[in-house]
């Protein structure tokens, strides 16, 4: 719109321009004048509204969404990619970054649910939506008025809705975890509503104040110390556990060895009473003979009875 109205004024002053000549004086001291009279050359002053060429076509830089506005019908939902397009002379495109934008947003002051005040330090990445830039557009039409009266206020909102549900020595301990889960929840929810992706969240300072920080390190170090005194009574409960398991071991280990003992002992009487009932006179002088080697020592076996075997170099004789 801007080209056409620059175009056509040009041309107009170009036209007027360009119709004006000098009629020299036919005096001695040259009384000429300045005329005006259309002429061939007043149409290159058309030449001018070649620039409004430049306004039927748009360049989007990268990482950049154009949003269209028309004078006849507001600003347009669909927005232009990065690259040259083609447009409406009377359309206006407004680019606007895509990149993902970081904000350090300090001063939050919050409540807990005990009552107790926070002072924190968050920075906040968050990036306009591609497809939905014309929302920031027409609510805040620049990126600085987007952060001043979207991104601060909500992250304010949003942090006291989340703080309000934890007391604060949870909030600066265990429950840390939790309270980033629900920031980045929330934050992406009401962003979304205005054309802004939320990318990520930092907690880079909380502050409870001097005292009460103190008394939470003094909790966490008595907690600590509870904690390890609980970890060597396991440990001790444990050693001892496994040094009675170890001595029952011993005592069954031995009284098994000392059964099997007495078990061998008992098969080795059974063995040999089974074997003195076998054994009978006939028997033993059987086995003499089968084992004797040739040599016949003189010496005399008997009992008190007086019968026995007399054996010497040359005969073997019994007597009764």
């Amino acid at each position: 719109m801007a080209l056409l109205i620059v175009s056509i004024i040009l041309t107009i002053i170009l036209f007027i321009g360009l119709g004006f000549r000098y009629i020299p004086g036919e005096g001695r001291f040259d009384d000429g004048k300045i005329s005006w009279k259309f002429s061939k050359r007043n149409l290159l002053s058309f030449l001018a509204l070649i620039i409004v060429a430049f306004g039927f076509f748009t360049k989007i830089p990268a990482n950049s969404v154009g949003i269209i506005y028309s004078p006849f019908d507001g600003t347009r939902e669909q927005t232009l990619s990065e690259g040259f397009h083609g447009k409406n002379i009377f359309d206006q495109v407004y680019k606007m970054s895509t990149e993902v934008q970081t904000m350090t947003v300090e001063n939050l002051t919050t409540q807990t649910m005990d009552a107790q005040y926070l002072n924190s330090v968050l920075d906040i990445k968050y990036r306009v939506s591609a497809s939905n830039a014309y929302l920031v557009f027409k609510q805040f039409r620049t990126m600085d008025n987007m952060s001043q009266n979207l991104i601060i206020p909500t992250t304010q909102r949003v942090l006291e809705m989340v703080t309000t549900k934890y007391n604060v020595i949870d909030i600066l301990g265990e429950s840390r975890t939790e309270v980033y889960h629900e920031l980045e929840t929330m934050l992406t929810e009401e962003f979304a509503k205005y054309g802004v992706e939320f990318y990520a969240i930092s907690i880079t300072d909380m502050d409870a104040g001097d005292a009460l920080e103190q008394a939470i390190t003094d909790e966490a170090v008595a907690k600590k110390a509870v904690e390890t005194a609980e970890q060597n009574l396991l440990k001790a409960q444990t050693e001892a556990k496994q040094q009675s398991v170890q001595a029952q071991a011993k005592q069954d280990a031995a009284r098994i060895e000392a059964e099997t003992k007495l078990i061998e002992a008992e098969a080795e009487k059974q063995a040999n009473e089974l074997l003195n009932q076998s054994l009978t006179d006939e028997i033993l002088r059987m086995e003499w003979i089968n084992k004797w080697n040739g040599q016949m020592p003189t010496y005399y076996s008997g009992d008190d009875s007086g019968a026995g075997i007399i054996f010497d170099a040359t005969t073997v004789t019994e007597t009764e």
